[in-house]
């Protein structure tokens, strides 16, 4: 009977620590568009290789809203927000070097799932970006030898 009840208290235990999970907004202050991920490989073996993810988003001229990090497949990166064609786009570059971070491995996200995080009025939180689309790879050139 006391292992039970120590049992029933380790279970109660580790249900209440799960509050530190990230928890996704089901609403954004932004639009989130339709977001792609490219495979890369470097002409050389010092460029590197990895993946590209592009996510469209439309953050409001005056908001205080801040994007720090997204995550993908299992990494971890910075987010920033760069203007292609005329459209703001969080553009990453994840290396496949890049280790894997805990955190994301805790969101479950599957293959073509990310996760944005992001500040506004000093709280973070964290957005979910789903039906991201597979690229063909992208392959670079070996530099011509002179």
């Amino acid at each position: 009977m006391k292992y039970v009840l120590s049992y029933f208290l380790l279970f109660c235990l580790c249900l209440t620590s799960c509050t530190s999970q990230k928890k996704l907004q089901t609403e954004t202050p932004f639009k989130i568009g339709e977001a792609s991920s490219q495979p890369y490989v470097g002409g050389r073996e010092e460029s590197g290789s990895g993946t590209e993810l592009r996510i469209p988003v439309s953050l409001l001229e005056n908001s205080d809203i801040e994007l720090y990090e997204v995550y993908f497949r299992g990494k971890q990166v910075k987010a920033f927000v760069n203007t292609v064609d005329n459209q703001n786009m969080i553009v990453v570059r994840i290396p496949n070097n890049n280790p894997e971070s805990s955190e994301t491995l805790d969101l479950k996200l599957d293959t073509d799932e990310a996760v944005i995080s992001y500040n506004e009025d000093g709280e973070m939180k964290y957005a979910k970006v789903n039906g991201i689309k597979q690229k063909q790879p992208l392959i670079y050139k070996d530099a011509p030898k002179n």
